[in-house]
């Protein structure tokens, strides 16, 4: 494929240019002295081979239109994928990279540290503080720097993500990382555990046999990074029904006061649930998943009218998605929206947004931030949207699982 080169703060940037669309694979947007520390500004002004992918490293890929030049001003979406803290990358195509550059919209992948490395908080971190979130921070940062020379508008950046990448997402619009370098976010069924890391500390010690400390973890990795797999692999046994690691507590009260349209589908987590239902097991499963004692009757009464035949299943999905959708909704002081994803579970409506009935409705949004319906208030109004693109407004679709959930 033939070369293309652009120059810009980082550097002179080289890519291959396919079917009139400009590839830059796995840019590295920080430097990592250690395993366990914090981002550091990349070096600048240096030559960097982005022809190839280079999976499994804390990097970014860009994709543009092969006619887009410095001052063009093209929309930015960067997308931050999912993947339970513990799996995807930048090197990830089912986002439609190539697709999004043809219309016109400078597309970034994020890739970002995971499990322990990325997710294991240590005493000395400041509130709030993951390396996975600042990995992605540190991305945002090089985008502010260097999308210019790409075509892209560093005004005019949407920050995108699903699953584990929603939360993040949703961390980086709290008020002490938001530093102003996007213009709105789209999270997509954001999952967070449901305990914090100090109420686990004690499996992941067992795991891993070496004091919890960021020089321990550093000198462990660098002589045996197959034992800290191996340990993140046995914590996580620990934790099957949740998200092992992931940023807590989600407070949405904390959020800045920049537009976020958020979404979850009606049936995420129903094939996990559906053993339960069919083994009419789902209140012995309430507890486990935070479900309030005193709310379980109330609360599955409401679930039979609306997922008649899946209680496991809707419980699953309000337990690990759904809430902290509502808890974002009720609570956030800036501009929300909020859309139900209707017959779809965990991950399907990805394809229509990228690549379906959504998409149109995406590039409007990445483009202009218009959302075509209305912001949520204490009307509780919310968009219902079939998979084929249909729209209906609908009234609190939430309401019946508000204050049955441990906070």
């Amino acid at each position: 494929m033939p070369h293309t080169e652009v120059t810009c703060a980082a550097g002179t940037i080289v890519g291959t240019t396919e079917d009139g669309v400009r590839h830059f694979h796995s840019v590295e947007y920080s430097r990592i002295p250690r395993a366990f520390d914090d981002p550091r500004p990349a070096e600048q002004g240096v030559l960097i081979d982005a022809t190839s992918e280079r999976p499994g490293i804390p990097a970014l890929s860009i994709t543009a239109p092969a006619g887009a030049k410095t001052l063009a001003d093209l929309p930015v979406l960067v997308w931050i994928h999912g993947g339970r803290f513990e799996s995807g990358d930048h090197t990830e195509t089912f986002s439609n990279p190539e697709g999004f550059a043809r219309e016109g919209v400078i597309h970034v992948r994020v890739g970002y540290r995971l499990k322990f490395p990325g997710l294991l908080p240590f005493p000395t971190d400041p509130p709030g503080h993951y390396r996975a979130v600042a990995d992605c921070a540190a991305a945002l940062t090089w985008i502010q720097r260097n999308i210019e020379a790409f075509g892209g508008d560093p005004t005019n950046v949407t920050v995108m993500g699903q699953s584990a990448g929603a939360a993040i997402v949703l961390w980086l619009a709290r008020r002490d990382h938001y530093r102003g370098e996007f213009r709105r976010a789209l999270a997509m069924s954001p999952a967070f555990p449901r305990r914090g890391f100090e109420s686990r500390k004690w499996a992941a010690r067992g795991a891993i046999g070496k004091p919890l400390t960021r020089d321990s973890l550093n000198e462990l990795f660098e002589h045996d990074p197959a034992r800290v797999e191996r340990a993140y692999q046995r914590f996580r046994t620990q934790y099957i029904t949740d998200m092992a690691l992931g940023p807590y507590p989600l407070d949405a009260a904390e959020l800045a006061e920049v537009p976020i349209v958020l979404s979850a589908t009606d049936q995420e987590f129903f094939d996990s649930g559906a053993p339960f239902d069919r083994a009419a097991l789902y209140r012995l499963l309430g507890p486990r998943l935070d479900l309030k004692r005193e709310a379980a009757s109330d609360y599955f009464a409401a679930v039979q009218r609306i997922a008649p035949g899946h209680p496991a299943g809707q419980l699953f999905s309000d337990s690990l998605c759904r809430r902290f959708v509502d808890r974002v909704a009720e609570g956030a002081p800036g501009p929300i929206y909020l859309a139900e994803h209707v017959g779809a579970r965990h991950s399907e409506d990805l394809t229509p947004m990228f690549r379906g009935a959504l998409h149109e409705w995406v590039l409007g949004f990445i483009r202009s931030g218009k959302v075509g319906w209305e912001r949520y208030d204490d009307r509780r109004l919310a968009a219902r949207r079939t998979m084929d693109g249909k729209l209906d407004i609908a009234h609190d679709p939430f309401g019946y699982l508000r204050g049955c959930f441990i906070d």
